[in-house]
């Protein structure tokens, strides 16, 4: 597995890529008109330019070649690795794939000198809830109101990361 990271110039191609996945993830789990506010609000082009400019990092995740997914995360000031998006397609979710993902995020954040690994999840997102739990997080629920009626009801999630360095004693 590979993550291949974009710019802010492949703002737009990130948006329509990421589109008919978030779709098939939400779509299920709550009213379209819901699933398609937020989207707009939070990928739309102009907010993934903007988020690069804050220091969120997005691309795409390689499988033998072949692109099968979105991610994006941003090194905390605090220490903490957020991972913002991690996205799939459909033929490959179940597969192991995500966890494998999660472990390279993991892997990411401890070389980055992270101490912790956290993100949101959408309280309904079962699937997503359990392969975060395999990867060792927990989590509390949290909600916070994002406009025309909407709000944001999550779990934050998180694992505190073990050094890769042996420690001496």
């Amino acid at each position: 597995m590979e993550f291949i990271e974009k710019g802010p110039e492949c703002a737009a191609e990130l948006s329509e890529y990421l589109y008919p996945i978030w779709h098939e993830v939400f779509d299920p789990l709550m009213p379209w008109e819901e699933a398609e506010y937020i989207f707009r609000a939070w990928t739309n082009p102009d907010a993934i330019v903007e988020a690069i400019s804050k220091g969120y990092v997005f691309g795409y995740v390689f499988s033998e070649g072949s692109r099968i997914g979105l991610y994006s995360y941003r090194l905390q000031d605090d220490g903490r690795f957020y991972i913002n998006k991690l996205y799939l397609v459909k033929d490959c979710r179940g597969k192991g794939l995500g966890s494998e993902a999660i472990r390279m995020m993991k892997d990411m954040a401890r070389s980055s000198g992270c101490t912790e690994v956290y993100l949101n999840v959408y309280y309904r997102n079962e699937r997503a809830i359990d392969a975060y739990k395999r990867a060792g997080m927990t989590g509390y629920r949290y909600k916070e109101s994002i406009g025309n009626g909407y709000f944001r009801d999550d779990y934050v999630m998180s694992v505190k990361l073990r050094s890769s360095v042996p420690h001496r004693g």
